[in-house]
Parts: structure tokens; sequence; C-alpha cells
């Protein structure tokens, strides 16, 4: 321990995730714990730092606790599950989000990630009927639709996909993601044309991982 009060450990823990020093950052923020362990927003900021340094057991036990201190709050349980699934811990998580879905059922969020658990757990079912759920509640939601229309091109449902992806992009004209689903949506309709539309619009705003998948696209599109 350095003397030192928690608020001076949390000011320098945000500053060393600022410079990318996440490590560091972790170590601070526990140190600020140790001080002031009924600071609940100290929690909060572990569970993201510690994620992002791969410290998954570190971050379920700072969600936890979290969730003792706040066990009203949703937003607790949602970090817990985040926090279980990159542990592995798919039934911690699957019953965090049962409980948080009650508290909060306007939260597409919490939809969204009980999708991912049950994809994860094989309930293919529960899944799909999560993500209509989220869709419904935030039908312009990039992330969201974009997880509901790879799962509905997976069921080979492609004119479903193209409709939500479609109205999504409406609000979203940019979001690569969107671009590259509807190409994969309209490949499957065998519209060439709008496939390689939408491809090129990924292969030039998304991401490394998603203008590679936009090229691989467009060299199916056009054979040699």
């Amino acid at each position: 321990m350095t003397g030192k009060g928690w608020q001076a450990l949390e000011a320098e823990a945000k500053a060393h995730l600022a410079r990318g020093e996440i490590g560091k950052a972790a170590h601070l923020l526990i140190d600020a714990i140790d001080l002031a362990p009924e600071q609940v927003d100290l929690y909060r900021q572990l569970v993201q730092v510690a994620l992002l340094a791969g410290g998954t057991d570190t971050a379920v036990k700072a969600a936890t606790e979290l969730r003792r201190l706040e066990p009203n709050n949703p937003e607790a349980g949602y970090l817990l599950a985040v926090a279980s699934m990159a542990h592995g811990d798919f039934a911690l998580a699957e019953t965090t989000l049962d409980a948080a879905a009650r508290q909060a059922p306007r939260s597409w969020q919490i939809r969204q990630a009980q999708a991912q658990v049950a994809r994860a757990l094989k309930k293919e079912g529960q899944a799909r009927q999560a993500l209509e759920e989220a869709v419904a509640l935030a039908p312009s939601e990039p992330s969201v639709v974009n997880d509901y229309a790879v799962l509905l091109l997976e069921l080979d449902e492609p004119a479903r996909a193209k409709d939500v992806l479609a109205k999504a992009l409406a609000s979203h004209p940019d979001e690569a993601g969107l671009h590259l689903n509807l190409a994969l949506a309209y490949g499957k309709l065998e519209d060439v044309a709008k496939a390689k539309l939408h491809a090129e619009r990924a292969k030039t705003a998304g991401d490394a991982d998603v203008r590679e998948q936009a090229a691989r696209l467009l060299a199916q599109l056009s054979p040699q």
C-alpha cells in the first residue's frame, strides 16, 4: 500500500489506463478498493479493466462483490454475467441474466447477452427469442441487429435478415458490419449486384476483420 487515499489511487489508475498500462491500472484499483470497499464505482471500473487485461477471475470476483453491494441494480447483474461469460462460466451468466432481465425488462443489452449465453449453451431457440426481443427494443442498434442477422443467415432466412439489416442501416449508413451482413444476405438471395455493393462498402469502412471478410466475399462473388 502506498499511503495514498483511494481517490488518488483511482486517479492514478485512470491515468495508467489512458496510457494503455492496463495491469498497473488494475492493481491500483484493487488497492483503492482495499481502502474504500464501500465505493461501488471502483468495482465497476475494476471489472472493465480486469476484462481488458484478461484477468477474468478478478473480474468475476469484483462483479460478484458489486452485485452483493447493489443486488437491485440490473447493471451489477449484467456486469457479473459479462465477466462470467469471459471466464467461461455460462451457467452463472445464464442465471444472473435471468434475474437482471426481471429487474430491467426493457434492456436490449441484457437480452443480447442472454442470446449470447444461449448460443454458447446450444439453446438456439432461446437465443432467437432473446434476439427478437432485443431487436424489438432496439431495432436500429447495430450490434444486436448484426447478432440477429448472423443467426438468421445461419438458419437460412436471408430475406428476414435483409429486412432487419436494412432498417438499422437507414439509421447507421456507414456501419460496416451492417453492410457486410447485408451483403451476405443478398448473396444468399442471389442478388449479386446488391451483394457486391454492400461488400464494397464494408471493405472500405470496416475494421481489419470486416475488411478481410468483405474481400473474401467479393472474391466469391466475382470468380475469375
